[in-house]
Parts: C-alpha cells; structure tokens; sequence
C-alpha cells in the first residue's frame, strides 16, 4: 500500500521525468492540472497511464470515466482510496484536516509505509507532549528550553529504523546549510531528510496561525531540476517543490534550528514490551500539563506578578493564551491510543465511538477557555475569571477519565500479549 505522499512523489516523477513539463516548479498537493500545470484531458489519461505501467497504480475504470480530477490533491485521493485498503480503520486518518504534532507527523509518515508497522504507538507521546510558560507567563509551544526527544529516542527502539541528528547546533549557521545541501543532493533511496524551518518566510504555505516566527519541521528530498527541492509535509498534507534557495532561506533564519536523517533499512513491528514502555514514558497520569499551564497562566495574571516579580497587567492574558489553538488539536493523538488498543482487543466499536465525543469536548473546549480568557483580559470582571477556573476543572475531569480508561485498555492489552511469566518480570521491574 502507498500513502498519499509516496502517490503525489510518483505524480511528480510521471510529470516531471517522464512526460518533461517545463512549468513543475509550480507542482503541489493542491495545483490545478489544468490552470496551473497546463495539463489538458488527454496529457490527463496519458499521465494516469503511466502511473499504472511504471509505478502500478490503477484507475478504478469507473472513477476514470466518471470522476473530475480537477487537482493533483483529488487524484492522489483516488487512487489511494483505489488501494486494497484495511476496512477497519481507526484513529485519526479520518481528521485529515486536523494538524496535531509536527515531528510526529513526519516520522509516522515513514512508518506508514510499512503494513506490519502501526504508527499509532508514536501518538502516545503526543497529548502530553512539551510545551512551557516563559518568565512572563505566555503559553508557548517552541523555545530553547523545549525539545522532541521523547520521539527521537524512541524511534529506533520502536520501529527499528535508525535515526541521528544531522544538525550541529554548536556549527554555524553557514556550515548547517551546506551540510543540508550535501543530504539532499546525495540521499539515497530510503533515506528521510527532516529539518526544522521559518515558514513564515515561505508565505505560500499554510500559516493559519499567522505564526512569526513559524517553527515547523518538515522533509525535503532532490528533483531532476537542482534548483528545486521537493518538500514533504505530512503534518499539514502538503507535497510540492520550493525554489531551493527559499528553503534555505527557511532554515536559515535564527528563529530555529534542528535537523535529522534516518532510514527506512532495519524496520520492523514493535515489540510489545517496547510499546508498554514508551506508553508509560509517554502518559503522565497524574497531570494534565497544558491545563495546569493554562491555569497557572491565569492565576498570574489575576495576581499581577510574573516569575521574577515584575508586575503582570491583566490585559497581557490575551496575548499569553494566543498559543492555545496550536496546543488544543494535540488532544485528538487520544484517539490514536484508543484505536490501537481497541482494535487489538476487539473492544465495543461505540463505547471506542463514546470515547472519541470526549476527546473532541477536550479539544474544543480550551477555545471557550481562551475566549473567556479574552473577555477577562478586557473587562477584568472576576465572574470570567470564575468561569474560567471552572471550564479548566471540567477539563481536568474529562482527561484524568480519558487517561484512566486508557491506562485500563493498555493494561489489559499487555496481559493479553505477554505470557504470565512476562508479565511478573515487567511488573517486578516497575517495582
């Protein structure tokens, strides 16, 4: 099985090598064949036929006679969906509108390429995952002090896939960048580029938090053109080329800094103790980190002194809540939990179904908690902030619920997997 990445790849070899386009610098998920890639009806078929010969990807004869493939978007659907895919599909392949994590995201991309591997086990690590307040109690989801290890430590030991840092973070910013370029000229085939980029330099794409900086990493990989660079973006279901010197531009801004590079060589499916480790690396059971932060954010702006007792006006609130929107869609990664364990134990498909209308309450409900926040910001009533205090409570009460039922399904998955004696040696070594 493809994924909808690998199809648009091979939509923009059929293109570019086969057929020799001139105007692919303007390819991406969502250009027009025919406005912009001036690809007529027949120049159409004549790439869906080359699709099937070199790379065995068939139109459906039904969806080739009836269907408008109006965008490189709308073909890669079709033809996914043409796939010989799993009926019972859970989880978050149905949000494809919802951007969660962007790491995640793109290391999950290369193990769905995999059918023996499930990239849900790398979503335990996502509800919970970094975020901090600053020394001005503002919500943020990127600074120095915030890292990704969890899944960069992990993945080999999950997937078997190796992983390293190609970014020198004690290099210059100079010597990054050539390094960056010596990866994409020569990766081979396998091999996965990630970098960390501004995408506020690159204003074509999607910035629906009209983020400055815009901290996001994504993959690139070489074209036949050295010019161009094809750019994967899991995260927010983009695919296309930039000018190469524009991503450089991105990555050499001094608003981020991070790169990595691994293999596709040595995968395998995760061993189950490995995934009843990452689980428990992964979940804090105790805690709900963003709504603590949220709360703690409150409470210091009602009191007016930020951490190192300079006052903290009130009216600061909305600007130290505005991070909420890019924190709040990491709740969905719930789902993924739940559809692994459900799935494996064969669990009833409405209370999973039960499940997921909580999760999504978590979700939407920090927007009702910024808003509120707002209007405290400006009207300083203490009614908001009494609202507030208890839309945070609810929240507390919804996820600590979710974690349990979710810690239960985990539990009695690892039961099911282990053999008795397996199960003594790990609960003897949590002790």
């Amino acid at each position: 099985m493809m994924t909808k990445e690998q199809i648009v790849e091979s939509l923009f070899k059929v293109l570019s090598e086969n057929m020799s386009l001139l105007n692919m610098d303007k390819f991406h998920s969502d250009a027009r064949l025919l406005e912009d890639l001036a690809l007529d009806s027949s120049m159409v078929l004549h790439m869906l036929m080359l699709l099937e010969v070199e790379y065995e990807m068939a139109m459906d004869e039904n969806a080739l006679m009836n269907e408008d493939f109006e965008t490189v978007r709308a073909v890669a659907n079709i033809l996914y969906a043409g796939q010989n895919l799993p009926k019972h599909e859970k989880g978050l392949e149905v949000y494809e509108d919802v951007k969660i994590h962007c790491v995640a995201s793109n290391l999950a991309e290369v193990v769905k390429r995999f059918p023996q591997l499930d990239h849900r086990i790398l979503y335990f690590a996502v509800s919970d995952a970094n975020a901090c307040i600053d020394d001005r109690f503002v919500l943020t989801y990127h600074n120095e002090n915030i890292n990704h290890d969890i899944f960069f430590n992990w993945y080999e030991r999950l997937y078997g896939m190796p992983i390293r840092p190609w970014y020198d973070k004690q290099a210059s910013k100079e010597q990054n960048l050539a390094i960056l370029e010596t990866l994409v000229q020569k990766r081979a085939p396998g091999q996965h580029i990630l970098v960390m980029l501004d995408m506020f330099h690159l204003p074509e794409r999607e910035n629906e938090f009209n983020k400055d900086p815009f901290p996001h990493y994504v993959m690139l990989g070489p074209t036949n053109n050295p010019d161009l660079w094809f750019m994967y973006d899991p995260d927010y279901r983009w695919e296309g080329v930039f000018n190469k010197d524009r991503i450089l531009n991105a990555v050499a801004q001094p608003t981020v800094s991070g790169g990595y590079v691994f293999s596709e060589q040595g995968a395998r499916a995760t061993p189950v103790e490995e995934v009843i480790a990452f689980f428990d690396a992964s979940v804090v059971p105790d805690a709900n980190p963003v709504t603590d932060m949220i709360r703690a954010i409150i409470t210091a702006h009602i009191n007016g002194e930020d951490k190192n007792g300079e006052p903290l006006p009130l009216e600061n609130l909305i600007k130290a809540v505005e991070e909420i929107p890019v924190m709040s869609p990491r709740k969905y990664a719930y789902e993924h939990g739940f559809a692994f364990f459900w799935r494996e134990l064969e669990l009833p498909e409405q209370e999973f179904d039960d499940w997921c209308d909580v999760i999504d309450e978590l979700a939407k409900t920090y927007k009702l908690i910024q808003f509120n926040a707002m209007k405290l910001a400006v009207t300083k009533k203490e009614a908001f902030a009494e609202k507030l205090f208890q839309l945070l409570d609810q929240q507390d009460e919804r996820e600590f619920k979710l974690k349990q039922r979710l810690i239960e399904v985990k539990d009695s998955w690892a039961k099911t997997m282990l053999e008795p004696s397996d199960t003594q040696q790990l609960e003897g070594a949590c002790l």
